[in-house]
């Protein structure tokens, strides 16, 4: 009895010794929930304005200048975890665009840092989409001037261009995934995170991959309004982090500005691929029509203004050409532009005498049946191959595929014509 004591504490003393680091390793590393719904932007996407532009489950997305795509990404390496990125992307033009998100329920005071993950592609070379031979496989031109970050807006608004957003530091992340991080203190019950690109200029390919995104309280940060707990003489606390709060990013810094300058250029696209290539002069005589939510205004372009700049107040404008008799636009005929206090936004047209834009389709449109959803609401399926594998199997496939199910209603039929004639034979004459 007493080796058996001896033993029982031996074994529990080794338990201690082994297990107890262990588990105490495992308790501080316990993860710190993620405030965000769908950190990890995956799927279903929803559209939003467009069929081609979506957004994650959760998310919203904020267009400040030009008509990007918005898509789920399932190719390596432009995934970093999950299933699926975030792709947005506009070929042959410039844009910029926030994801957006708010979190409700965060106690004023709570310090809490925003985490993601960016990826950026720019190219000018349709035909080698800028590969190589090596991972990553491509090598992206960085005259596109991308520009990504991160922001906390403490207060819960909605505009992305506020001062009270607090961003991290801007990165430039071609070809790789890059980490961005800021810590913001919520200054009421809501907070607004937002994932923002933006680029200096547009070439054939452009585009920025977004993953992994985490909102979380900083361990060990007290909310400030909560008063600090007091110790006795003889106890030593230890010291609680202090979050470096990031300086607002160069956009908002910016806002002291009254007016900004939108600049439209109309150039003559002789080969016709809408890039205004090098030599390419400016086409005069086409009408500009610039209408913003409270006025519009129409200009005719002219070879001394290449491009045509106006100043104009803040604000969202569409700026649309309506080109001469004989002349085809090459291209977009309207875009989005977004004016920033202070910062010059640019559009570009092209446009030949006696082109002729190909014509599109027409599409027929299906009425929804009672209680089915409204059509375009749902992104397009990432891959459409296994729909059109099952459209394309044989006919003698098809029956062998579903032979189990023909044998035992077979079965049943045989089986229950059996019975019947049991059940006849033995009724009494």
């Amino acid at each position: 009895m007493r080796a058996y004591l001896c033993c029982s504490l031996v074994i529990l003393t080794l338990v201690w010794l082994t297990g107890g680091p262990a588990l105490a390793a495992s308790v501080a590393q316990t993860p710190v929930p993620n405030l965000l719904i769908n950190g990890d932007l995956e799927t279903p996407y929803y559209a939003q304005g467009a069929p081609t532009r979506t957004v994650p489950q959760g998310w919203g997305l904020w267009v400040g200048a030009g008509l990007p795509d918005a898509l789920p990404h399932k190719d390596s390496p432009q995934v970093y975890s999950g299933t699926v990125s975030w792709h947005l992307r506009q070929d042959r033009g410039a844009f910029t665009a926030a994801g957006y998100q708010q979190v409700n329920g965060i106690t004023p005071g709570t310090v809490l840092t925003l985490s993601a993950y960016a990826w950026a592609f720019a190219c000018d070379d349709t035909v080698t989409r800028c590969a190589i031979a090596t991972f990553p496989y491509a090598q992206s031109d960085s005259s596109a001037g991308v520009a990504v970050r991160v922001g906390i807006d403490p207060t819960g608004g909605l505009d992305p261009l506020s001062p009270a957003v607090q961003w991290s530091e801007e990165e430039a992340p071609y070809d790789r995934w890059q980490a961005l991080r800021v810590t913001a203190t919520a200054q009421s019950d809501t907070v607004t995170v937002y994932l923002f690109m933006t680029q200096a200029n547009g070439l054939a390919l452009n585009g920025v991959y977004w993953d992994a995104v985490a909102l979380t309280e900083v361990p060990g940060a007290r909310p400030t309004d909560t008063p600090a707990p007091t110790f006795s003489p003889t106890a030593t606390a230890a010291p609680s982090p202090t979050p470096t709060l990031t300086p607002l990013a160069p956009i908002p810094e910016l806002l002291s500005a009254d007016t900004g300058s939108l600049c439209a250029a109309i150039f003559e696209d002789a080969n016709a691929n809408a890039v205004r290539d090098e030599g390419e002069p400016p086409l005069a005589g086409q009408r500009l029509l610039v209408t913003g939510a409270e006025r519009a205004d129409t200009f005719i372009s002219d070879e001394e203004n290449d491009p045509l700049c106006l100043e104009l107040p803040p604000g969202t404008y569409e700026v649309a050409v309506i080109p001469a008799d004989g002349v085809g636009l090459t291209g977009t005929q309207a875009a989005l532009v977004t004016v920033w206090p202070g910062r010059r936004a640019e559009v570009v047209f092209g446009a030949a005498e006696g082109y002729v834009p190909p014509s599109v389709p027409a599409i027929t449109e299906v009425p929804a049946a009672p209680g089915e959803g409204e059509a375009g609401l749902a992104a397009p399926p990432l891959d459409a191959t296994a729909v059109a594998a099952q459209q394309d199997v044989p006919l003698q496939d098809q029956v062998y595929d579903y032979s189990g199910l023909i044998v035992l209603a077979l079965a049943v039929a045989v089986g229950g014509g059996s019975a019947l004639v049991l059940l006849a034979l033995r009724r009494p004459a």
